[in-house]
């Protein structure tokens, strides 16, 4: 696990390092304040308004942290050859991978979580308690999760396609399985990231998440993430660096 940690740790700087976070932070707080300054609809109305535009880019500009991550983690080390030092330390495959899947999941959750908060301040400071404390805690919880998948996602297309084909591809799953969702022609078949979603309660204060649901969800990811992991150790352990 040491070693592990240490791949994690490296994944970690480079957030701090790079100005993605900070960019994407400082947009999202644009765009809270400038969909705070319209209203329209009487003041629930808006207040549903201002919760779906302030949670949506909070969602989407997460996933895009976690997917660019894991795109690029594996094909910058093997194409600045930092891989074979890392390798050689020793370092196994396996751990390797697992190291890049963690480091890019925490850049993805430490992210989402600051702007979750400045999401939920605004909210607040708005005067808006309609939304139960346990929504929120429930979005969050689901939002990593699906943090997980994506990420893992991300790490298995990584060993097959460019960091921007890949994170084309995986953003374009983000978003095609939440428009459409089980409207795909034989969608039984794949997975649903969509069931993590739940900013329509959120919005619109509806019912809590069962926690059999909860349960059933937190379950589903982890064996996705562990079907994505294995599979990214079985390529990348057969391929010639």
């Amino acid at each position: 696990m040491g070693r592990v940690a240490v791949i994690a740790q490296g994944v970690v700087k480079e957030l701090i390092r790079r100005k993605d976070f900070y960019l994407i932070l400082a947009l999202l707080a644009v765009i809270i304040l400038y969909s705070a300054s319209f209203s329209f609809g009487g003041e629930s109305g808006f207040q549903r308004y201002f919760k779906e535009i302030g949670i949506s880019f909070t969602f989407i500009f997460s996933v895009i942290i976690g997917l660019t991550f894991a795109a690029r983690e594996i094909p910058q080390e093997v194409e600045a050859k930092t891989i074979y030092p890392l390798l050689a330390y020793p370092l196994s495959r396996g751990e390797f991978i697992v190291g890049k899947f963690f480091g890019a999941l925490f850049a993805a959750v430490a992210s989402f979580t600051v702007f979750y908060a400045v999401f939920i301040a605004s909210v607040l400071l708005r005067g808006d308690f309609s939304t139960p404390p346990v929504l929120f805690l429930e979005g969050y919880i689901l939002h990593i999760l699906l943090l997980s998948f994506f990420v893992s996602l991300g790490i298995l297309l990584s060993l097959f396609l460019s960091a921007a084909a890949n994170a084309a591809v995986s953003l374009i799953l983000y978003f095609a399985t939440n428009w459409f969702g089980a409207t795909f022609p034989n969608y039984i078949f794949l997975p649903h990231p969509e069931l993590f979603d739940i900013r329509e309660k959120i919005v619109h204060t509806q019912d809590v998440v069962p926690l059999w649901a909860m349960s059933f969800l937190g379950a589903y990811a982890v064996v996705y993430t562990a079907i994505f992991l294995v599979l990214a150790y079985s390529v990348f352990r057969r391929r010639n660096l």
